[in-house]
């Protein structure tokens, strides 16, 4: 993905503006949109290009200004790149008031300040380090290669009354760099136990993070940078396009219709889980490429009228090459295994659910009751009915 992809990337997952500095009149747009008042020199262009001609090649540098704005510049060998502004905490008047006595800051708006900032999203860094790390993957770095500096305008004063949390604010975000990249590996490598783990680690370094993490909107931006990182990994280790997509976009639907933090991380748990269970069946090596996404395809519709010709068809393989190769590898033809796989989701649902044998019929994409019946009764012996009655509650 280019550099500039990426950027759109990231810009469209948190509503925040990323854009690549590459001349001064970038740097004039820019601190001319973003300025508000004198004491801010990092939104002055001269002193803002000869801040960055400083910075060394493959760093990232989180900046805060005077008046508490919060900006990211990113040093590749050919970009140089701004996220933001974004401010990390709400300013009530008795803060603004503060600030501009630590600040020495006479005659200061306090209203339009305070409208001044509502511009800006509200972030927190770690949560911003994720989306930093995952623009730089996306355009083909290594994150954990990146200095991190962290440089402060603020007053001390200030910054001591209102306790911010910037203490080791570099090793914060390098570990987290590098607990994720294991979380990575551990996917790419179908360790599903390790990379929930990984997870968790990452989860609970947040916790310190009170409200911003439990706002559902934020909750919904790191999950997607989540799936974003776990997407990487999975293409990394070899696994289908459409498989990723897949499980993926069902993550992506549950995740929007959830509210709470702890449904999203324990979604984003099932997700990671799913990834590597079927990266580990991709790594065993006991189907080709092609009867995999075959498998997978079946697995995942059963319950739709899906045809051989159509498998084929999405496959970009004749019908008669995906029967051959898929019967050479399992010892069935497709329509056989789909036929085993309905019968065996019947069976599970004739035990567990009371629902119409009509009803469990169309659940496994068979929509004629009397054809399914015979179907089970050539499969099982017995009839959907008789196999209720001996097994309803009986077998979990």
């Amino acid at each position: 993905m280019k550099i500039s992809e990426a950027c759109t990337f990231l810009s469209d997952l948190y509503d925040i503006e990323v854009r690549i500095l590459s001349g001064k009149k970038d740097f004039q747009q820019f601190c001319q949109q973003n300025y508000y008042h004198a004491v801010q020199k990092e939104f002055d262009p001269d002193f803002l290009m000869s801040l960055c001609k400083e910075l060394p090649t493959a760093s990232i540098h989180y900046i805060e200004d005077a008046l508490l704005i919060d900006l990211i510049l990113i040093k590749t060998k050919q970009d140089l790149i701004a996220v933001g502004p974004y401010i990390t905490r709400d300013m009530t008047e008795a803060n603004v008031q503060l600030l501009l006595h630590s600040s020495d800051i006479e005659e200061f708006p306090i209203k339009e300040y305070r409208v001044y900032r509502s511009r800006f999203p509200l972030y927190d860094n770690i949560g911003i380090a994720r989306g930093v790390s995952v623009l730089l993957k996306h355009a083909g770095y290594d994150p954990s290669s990146f200095a991190i500096e962290n440089h402060s305008y603020t007053p001390s004063p200030a910054r001591r009354s209102w306790d911010y949390q910037q203490r080791n604010f570099e090793n914060l975000i390098n570990d987290r760099y590098r607990i994720e990249r294991q979380m990575m590996d551990m996917i790419a490598a179908g360790n599903e136990t390790e990379a929930v783990r990984y997870y968790r680690t990452i989860h609970n370094n947040v916790r310190y993070m009170g409200d911003f993490g439990s706002r559902p909107e934020m909750s919904r931006v790191s999950s997607g940078i989540t799936r974003s990182t776990v997407r990487m990994a999975a293409l990394e280790a070899g696994l289908s396009p459409s498989i990723i997509d897949r499980i993926s976009g069902e993550s992506s639907r549950v995740i929007s219709n959830l509210n709470s933090r702890e449904e999203m991380y324990q979604e984003n748990e099932r997700m990671i889980r799913n990834f590597a269970r079927e990266i580990k069946k991709f790594r065993e090596g006991k189907y080709s490429v092609l009867v995999y996404k075959a498998i997978d395809m079946l697995e995942h519709e059963y319950h739709k009228a899906v045809t051989i010709e159509e498998c084929a068809d999405r496959l970009g393989v004749s019908v008669s090459t995906l029967i051959r190769r898929f019967k050479s590898e399992t010892g069935k033809t497709p329509g056989e295994y789909l036929f085993d796989l309905r019968i065996e989701k019947a069976k599970r649902l004739l035990r567990s659910d009371a629902s119409s044998i009509q009803e469990v019929a169309e659940s496994v994409g068979i929509y004629d009751a009397n054809y399914f019946v015979k179907c089970f009764k050539k499969k099982m012996g017995m009839t959907p009915s008789v196999y209720r009655k001996n097994y309803f509650k009986k077998t979990p």
